[in-house]
């Protein structure tokens, strides 16, 4: 998959581009997607998404929405779905005032879309001004067709990044990952932490992550941990460490069946069930037996 930054036109004379935010890249992402590789095949052009660099929430209204999925990820995951390339584009300030018409017209001169996939709700454009319906015309005039994909509901609910926002917060990762299609997975280098858990013979990875990511509520997790292209059942803790008395909130996974040296690794973590909720216990005796009991429980609710 080629990676474009903005700055250029894609090196292809046809394309079938798929638009939105896909800042969750869940189910209702990955249809619209789905829809962009089909055309493609189908009218033989190349398919790409394009991705801007910074969520527009957070220059639009100042919000600061957690990220589900960080770029590292979502170029993966784009990949994987076949798409031949992305091209990422500064969300700023002028692109933000461009009125609709004009961000037609730099997409067509920087893609050169023979399709435009988006979702029913898509908007664009100067204070949003824009809709599926407005680039269906535009796109007559521009010489593209536009593709909108319908709302894709879940028990009944529609998928929205910020549905399954708030379900991660809750500690809720059942439920988020059948909206997002995958589990829950956090990504990051293992970095020194307090070291606890190896005092305590449990030892752990303390996973780095940006400030900015979605993070499962405080508590216990059955999940596995990838180290080294391996999937291992394990035992992930969110939380403070409140026995301990810290403050931090930290991501550690106990990794079953794997004991090597692995700081400064690149290592992923996948929550598959909220065990229980933050415990302070009285004792460290009672911490390790709690602790045990976890990994048994994660064994069996793991496949």
């Amino acid at each position: 998959m080629e990676m474009i930054r903005q700055g250029g036109s894609v090196p292809y004379s046809r394309t079938a581009v798929a638009l939105g935010n896909f800042d969750g890249l869940h189910t209702a992402h990955m249809a619209v997607i789905g829809r962009c590789r089909s055309y493609a095949k189908e009218h033989g052009c190349k398919c790409g998404v394009l991705l801007f660099s910074e969520h527009s929430r957070r220059l639009v209204s100042g919000a600061k929405p957690k990220l589900i999925t960080p770029e590292k990820q979502k170029l993966r995951l784009l990949e994987e779905a076949g798409m031949d390339f992305v091209y990422i584009r500064d969300f700023d300030e002028a692109f933000m005032h461009l009125e609709p018409e004009e961000f037609v017209a730099q997409l067509t001169d920087a893609l050169h879309p023979a399709a435009v996939c988006v979702g029913y709700d898509y908007r664009f454009g100067y204070r949003a001004a824009g809709d599926a319906e407005l680039l269906r015309e535009l796109g007559e005039r521009y010489g593209f067709e536009t593709v909108v994909t319908d709302e894709i509901d879940m028990d009944g609910s529609a998928v929205k990044s910020t549905l399954i926002r708030s379900l991660i917060a809750e500690g809720d990762v059942e439920r988020a990952a059948a909206l997002l299609g995958r589990p829950v997975r956090l990504e990051g280098k293992v970095e020194h932490g307090l070291q606890n858990g190896r005092k305590m013979g449990i030892p752990t990875a303390n996973i780095s992550y940006e400030t900015d990511t979605a993070i499962p509520k405080n508590g216990v997790y059955a999940g596995y941990t990838y180290v080294r292209g391996k999937k291992y059942k394990s035992v992930i803790n969110v939380g403070s460490n409140p026995t301990f008395g810290a403050e931090r909130i930290t991501v550690e996974s106990h990794i079953l069946g794997f004991d090597g040296d692995i700081y400064g690794e690149e290592i992923s973590a996948e929550f598959i069930k909220r065990l229980r909720g933050d415990i302070k216990f009285n004792s460290i005796e009672e911490l390790i037996k709690q602790i045990n009991a976890d990994k048994i429980r994660a064994g069996k609710e793991l496949n």
